[in-house]
């Protein structure tokens, strides 16, 4: 009886370690597309608005879903201290440290901190071919997600209940 219990236990927890990696590939796929909305979001603050950056900011985190309306919080915040960071140094270390817990990949972040470069200094049309520019790229990401849900979803699943049916067949 005590085996049978510990076996339905085994094949419980594989099968929900297989829906735990299956949702992380979700979730970072609507990472992606909230980022690539906040970034649209950030586009248009710029563009028609000809809002300073740290209200287009202030804007952002009013209407931009956790874990990225904290970091525009955080970013207008430290633009108002004036302490003498440049606005690419607060991004970085905002990246670095607001997004630490998201699903991106260090690939993402990487360019993620290479927008916040290009923003600030240059002129209006150079920030928005900037913007365009990571845009492009973030559709990209987001097709790769895509498809790696539809890849990678059912295997993870599949591996779960394997891996726990291997395991039961071993101890028992």
């Amino acid at each position: 009886m005590l085996k049978i219990v510990g076996s339905i236990l085994i094949l419980c927890c594989s099968a929900g370690l297989g829906m735990a990696g299956s949702q992380d590939l979700k979730k970072h796929c609507m990472e992606l597309r909230i980022l690539k909305q906040a970034v649209y979001m950030l586009r248009g603050e710029i563009k028609y608005s000809k809002a300073p950056l740290p209200e287009a900011f202030g804007a952002l985190a009013a209407r931009v879903a956790s874990p990225f309306g904290e970091f525009f919080l955080n970013l207008e915040r430290e633009l108002g201290l004036q302490d003498g960071r440049s606005l690419s140094q607060l991004w970085r270390e905002g990246v670095k440290q607001e997004l630490r817990t998201t699903c991106l990949s260090r690939e993402e972040k990487e360019r993620l901190q290479q927008l916040g470069e290009g923003l600030g200094y240059l002129d209006l049309e150079m920030q928005l071919s900037t913007i365009q520019l990571y845009l492009e790229q973030l559709d990209g990401d987001i097709a790769r997600a895509q498809e790696e849900i539809r890849t990678k979803q059912k295997l993870y699943r599949s591996l779960g209940v394997a891996g726990g049916i291997f395991l039961v067949i071993l101890l028992v």
